[in-house]
């Protein structure tokens, strides 16, 4: 409960200074994460799978506040940790509460630039400026706007860099609420933010990214709606890649023609009207309980945070609401959450996934663990156990959500065959890879000239080293550590980024003895989901030490606090908060526009 109180009252205190964040900021998003270690370690010594550790996004002060704390806490258990865990193990907590303290300074910075940046904000003034008025700064084109863009825009300093922005998509999504979205625990709009009100100094042309010429550093641009204006070139002097991944089927037919994803706010619109849909025709005169069972039959496939936060969001929709309008089919819905490991969320602790199927299975979801999706029907899936060879059984149901994999856009595999270093390292794999851009330590795509572009989030992946976990909290600290590369004006031209003549960091570098910049480096803070009345799970850390686990009712608070804190805006909070108690008092909305 510490943690709850200083998570609430040090973020409040910065509610529209810094932008929150993961993702997965994130202290656990329904993201997928990657694999961790599920066996019992000595307290204090809890180790993940390594990653570059990074800076915490300033995407929230309070889960800065809440890592230094936390870090505090653990350094004064330095001196009495057990001796069994080694030397190595106390160098990496040190190493990242000093990483958390070293963000104290970065949060200052980001802080006065948003001060500096208001008179902007408040009179309306855009990004645009007289290029010939003073010399010409670096252009910056970023592609997307999802947690890494984001996190660009809010920190980055249009007064040394020109930014614009480039996405078929004119807002930010918090991704984390897509299952709530999907079943009118909060509203589409509530979760959204424009990318203008992100920061007004920066430039936004929607459209698509098409092409890229790396030689002339150049982009290709199809406005939106297609076919309303011509495409056109824009040039750039550095170019961030920040367009995440898409759900993939994994080869299993089927999937893309029958199955809904969570992806963004269509999909969760889509899926919201299907599941008042299936029941008006399971209420229809006629049909015989068969036909009702097989309407209101819910399949989920996938373990992950997506998969149980969706189920936990539908029970509840279910138990809460459509209960009382529709008491006949009530007894007939099923929801059957489909995952092909041995546990569900992988990435938490053990006893966490233990009390994650507990609390599922409490409420009448039924858990099948070790079984595949082989075909996905109109009126039915094929499943297979994993254990029992290739039987296949036939499931009747009347929705698929599928949460079980994702790859790579086109325009990542575009850039993978224009730089030549791509296909080279794709290659070096044993099952290749062109779904993400392989990036050195600073972030920048290997093979691209002089540094000139860079990538971001779920479609980059460090060369010789474990990929980072495709959530929003990393998606977040690689925005915030762009931002303030550019803000500091280092010049990524060299091997080793380093300050260029005349950069007004240049004396606070030189104080620290470090012109050199310092390479990207992750910082876990945990992971939460929800699993539906008012129950979840969290684990939170510091770096690669497992600090604390929560379950059930006190995780849910937390779960809650940290969700509403780490909106975007304060509109956003608002809006959530406001969501919350409406469907709390009133129920959720069961009308289909």
């Amino acid at each position: 409960m510490k943690c709850f109180c200083w998570l609430n009252v040090l973020q409040a205190s910065s509610s529209q200074t810094l932008v929150p964040a993961s993702g997965e900021m994130d202290l656990g998003f329904a993201v997928p994460r990657v694999q961790r270690s599920p066996a019992s370690r000595p307290a204090y010594c809890s180790r993940v799978p390594a990653h570059p550790a990074g800076p915490v996004s300033s995407h929230g002060t309070g889960a800065l506040v809440t890592v230094l704390w936390l870090g505090a806490r653990e350094l004064r258990k330095l001196r009495s940790l057990p001796r069994r865990c080694s030397k190595t193990h106390r160098k990496a907590l040190t190493d990242d509460v000093s990483q958390a303290i070293d963000e104290v300074g970065n949060t200052f910075e980001d802080a006065l630039l948003h001060a500096v940046r208001l008179p902007a904000w408040l009179s309306g003034q855009s990004g645009t400026s007289d290029a010939s008025a003073e010399e010409r700064r670096t252009r910056v084109v970023v592609l997307g706007t999802g947690w890494a863009a984001h996190a660009i825009t809010k920190i980055v300093d249009v007064s040394k860099v020109d930014v614009t922005v480039v996405s078929p998509r004119n807002y930010f999504i918090f991704t984390p609420m897509l299952a709530a979205a999907s079943v009118g625990t909060v509203e589409y709009r509530s979760i959204l933010e424009h990318i203008r009100s992100s920061n007004p100094t920066i430039e936004y042309c929607q459209g698509t990214c098409k092409s890229v010429d790396v030689e002339a550093k150049q982009i290709s641009v199809q406005p939106m709606p297609e076919g309303s204006e011509q495409d056109f070139n824009l040039p750039y002097d550095v170019l961030v890649v920040a367009v995440g991944l898409r759900p993939s089927s994994l080869g299993v037919p089927g999937v893309d023609e029958h199955c809904f994803f969570l992806k963004n706010i269509d999909d969760a619109r889509r899926l919201r009207k299907r599941v008042t849909l299936n029941f008006e025709a399971a209420d229809l005169p006629g049909k015989s309980d068969e036909e009702r069972r097989r309407l209101l039959t819910f399949t989920v496939v996938g373990g992950g945070p997506t998969g149980c936060e969706f189920c936990g969001e539908l029970s509840d929709f279910v138990r809460n609401d459509l209960r009382r309008f529709y008491p006949k089919l009530a007894p007939l819905v099923r929801i059957i959450l489909i995952h092909r490991g041995k546990t569900l969320l992988p990435d938490f602790g053990e006893s966490l996934q233990q009390a994650a199927r507990e609390f599922l299975e409490t409420q009448g979801i039924e858990v099948v663990l070790e079984t595949t999706v082989d075909e996905v029907g109109k009126q039915q899936v094929l499943i297979a156990d994993k254990n029992q060879g290739s039987d296949q059984k036939a499931l009747p149901c009347g929705l698929v959500v599928w949460a079980a994999g994702q790859i790579g856009q086109e325009l990542v595999r575009d850039l993978h065959k224009a730089i030549p270093r791509q296909e080279e390292l794709a290659a070096s794999e044993a099952r290749g890879n062109d779904s993400q851009l392989f990036v050195d330590s600073w972030l920048r795509v290997c093979g691209a000239p002089s540094g000139s572009i860079l990538a971001l989030g779920d479609c980059a992946r460090p060369v010789g080293e474990a990929r980072f976990p495709n959530t929003a909290q990393v998606a977040a600290q690689q925005g915030a550590f762009v931002a303030r590369l550019l803000n500091r004006q280092y010049d990524l031209a060299q091997p080793h980024p380093v300050l260029k003549e005349g950069s007004a960091f240049m004396p606070m570098a030189q104080l620290r003895g470090q012109t050199e910049a310092v390479p990207f480096r992750f910082l876990d803070l945990g992971r939460l989901a929800y699993l539906g009345q008012s129950q979840a799970v969290a684990e939170l850390g510091v770096g690669e030490t497992t600090v604390s686990q929560s379950k059930g009712l006190a995780a849910f608070v937390l779960w809650r606090s940290v969700y509403i804190v780490k909106q975007v805006s304060f509109r956003n909070r608002v809006l959530v908060l406001f969501d919350w108690i409406k469907s709390r008092i009133f129920g959720r909305d069961l009308t289909r526009i």
